[in-house]
């Protein structure tokens, strides 16, 4: 292992290049995907099935797309009473903390008189996407689903890669069914971001694609926004711990662990004022054969205010404050996913079932982005309500303005209304 000193790099950005966090590649497998979405495009449900057995060797001919009701309901004898409680007790969580992202419509008055405003509606349909094939992910059904939910989206289609009998996961259905969702289709990989973007005859098509997926899942989404909305280009699971002197190095270990456990690249950096600690936590991630240099990293730092900065610059989807003092550390985070404070708020409580959403800005994108939530399922319309008085007074404003850009015809559509 390699401890990374930050008086060894002139600027963060070398220091982030020399950590591996850059991870946005040039070379992506983007001709084929846009090969993929024009195939779906134009051909329709027969272009899913046959990329469907091309892709994930799997043969949907005789299932077709759409997993059916039975499907549906056999889920709840399908898994255990264990999983059931622990589905419900997760959707009442995460329900009850995204209730508290909503907003209403507001108008008032403006100085000059005229009624404004803003109407929020949500929006009417939507895509989202859950990963599947070779594994099942209910948690993420669920991180997509409530958030439309309580934002008041009236269609949610999902789609969930099969497996290769050609069924979804009994435990993903089941918790569509718990939340209830009727409309899922056993299609996965960008052909399924391309389904729901352009519509098939099975599909229909929505506007807004959420829900995080592999490089050709992100890259579909890429290709279709504009046609229809996305929630984020979802890249490999990050974590940055930032570890004072009283840190407890199995609690860090195991946090590091838990995220490389994403495997595709998922990457873990430990910034903390202890190189001994860096050094034993180094040490039990090597002898656990699931980590190397490519995905664990260790920076050592001579106070705790320069961690967070060099964490600012990373942008992680999650930073773990394994500090006694979060509280003063906390107000200088600007840029991550979700912060967890002290050595008892454990990475997998967000990720399942504290109630903040796990669909989170990756690759840097926290600096500008937002975790998953209600917001992403609502839209905002301008509303202008004026009158003669408000235009009179803002009149030769809107000429000025107008007649300086060029734009003679808003100038005179102004002017009839000042005689």
């Amino acid at each position: 292992m390699k401890i990374f000193k930050r008086d060894d790099f002139t600027d963060l950005d070398e220091l982030r290049r020399s950590l591996g966090w850059d991870f946005w590649m040039e070379e992506s497998p983007g001709a084929e995907v846009r090969e993929i979405v024009a195939r779906v495009r134009r051909d329709g449900d027969a272009a899913l099935v046959e990329l469907t057995r091309e892709f994930d060797g799997v043969d949907i001919s005789s299932k077709g797309l759409r997993v059916t009701k039975a499907e549906l309901d056999a889920s709840s004898s399908a898994v255990g009473r264990e999983f059931s409680e622990a589905a419900r007790a997760a959707v009442k969580s995460i329900t009850a903390f995204h209730r508290h992202q909503t907003w209403e419509s507001d108008f008032w008055d403006s100085e000059e008189g005229a009624r404004l405003g803003q109407m929020l509606k949500p929006i009417h349909r939507v895509g989202a996407y859950v990963p599947g094939g070779m594994a099942a992910y209910p948690s993420t059904a669920m991180m997509t689903v409530i958030p439309a939910k309580v934002a008041g989206v009236q269609e949610i289609a999902v789609c969930v890669p099969p497996a290769r009998d050609g069924n979804v996961d009994p435990h993903t259905l089941f918790a569509l069914k718990l939340l209830g969702v009727g409309e899922v289709y056993r299609v996965g990989g960008a052909q399924a971001v391309a389904a729901m973007a352009f519509g098939t005859e099975t599909i229909g098509a929505v506007e807004k694609i959420v829900g995080p997926g592999n490089m050709y899942v992100t890259l579909a989404k890429k290709e279709v926004f504009g046609l229809v909305g996305i929630d984020m280009l979802a890249g490999p699971s990050e974590l940055v711990v930032i570890a004072d002197e009283e840190a407890d190095e199995e609690f860090v270990a195991l946090e590091m662990l838990a995220q490389m456990e994403h495997g595709g690249g998922a990457r873990a950096c430990l910034i903390t004022t202890r190189e001994e600690l860096a050094l034993k936590v180094g040490k039990r991630l090597e002898g656990s054969g699931s980590a190397s240099r490519d995905t664990a990293t260790f920076v050592l730092v001579d106070g705790l205010e320069e961690g967070v900065r060099i964490a600012n610059h990373l942008a992680p989807e999650h930073l773990l404050l394994a500090v006694a003092d979060f509280p003063s550390l906390l107000p200088k985070v600007h840029n991550a996913g979700s912060v967890f404070l002290g050595t008892e708020s454990p990475v997998a409580l967000g990720d399942y079932a504290i109630g903040v959403n796990h669909v989170l800005p990756t690759r840097g994108a926290a600096r500008y982005a937002s975790p998953l939530g209600v917001y992403d399922f609502v839209k905002r319309s301008n509303i202008v309500f004026s009158n003669p008085k408000a235009n009179r007074a803002l009149g030769r404003v809107v000429q000025a303005l107008a007649e300086m850009e060029g734009l003679l015809g808003h100038a005179e559509a102004m002017r009839r209304h000042l005689r």
